[in-house]
C-alpha cells in the first residue's frame, strides 16, 4: 500500500507524452524538485524547486499541489500510485490557459 508518506524521498518519472515529461524528487512532505526531462517552455536539466502540500485520498491515491512563483501558474497532481498514472491540471496565467494532462508514473 502506497502512502503519502512513501513516496517521500523518491524520484518519479512523470511521461505525459513527447515534449512533456519531468523527474519528481519529493524531497520532503513539504518540498518537490522538478528536473526538466523534455518541456516546451523550459530546456532539459532544469530544476525547479517547489513548496507542496500532499493530500492522502486513499491508499495510493494522494493530491499534490502548488504554485510556481515565477509564473504564478497553479498546478494540481491527483496521482495514483497503484495503477501508476498521473492526472495533472495547470493554470497557465501567463497565458491564461487551463492545461488537463494525463500520463504515466515511473519510478526510478
Amino acid at each position: 500500500m502506497m502512502t503519502a508518506q512513501n513516496i517521500i524521498g523518491n524520484t518519479y518519472l512523470y511521461d505525459f507524452g513527447e515534449g512533456s515529461k519531468y523527474q519528481l524528487h519529493f524531497v520532503d512532505g513539504t518540498h518537490l524538485e522538478v528536473t526538466v526531462v523534455e518541456d516546451g517552455f523550459y530546456a532539459p536539466g532544469t530544476i525547479n524547486h517547489f513548496d507542496i502540500e500532499i493530500t492522502s485520498l486513499a491508499a495510493g491515491l494522494n493530491m499534490i499541489t502548488w504554485t510556481e512563483a515565477e509564473s504564478h501558474n497553479t498546478v494540481t497532481h491527483v496521482d495514483d500510485f497503484n495503477q501508476l498514472i498521473s492526472y495533472t491540471n495547470i493554470t497557465s496565467v501567463p497565458n491564461d490557459e487551463f492545461w488537463r494532462l494525463k500520463g504515466k508514473i515511473i519510478p526510478q
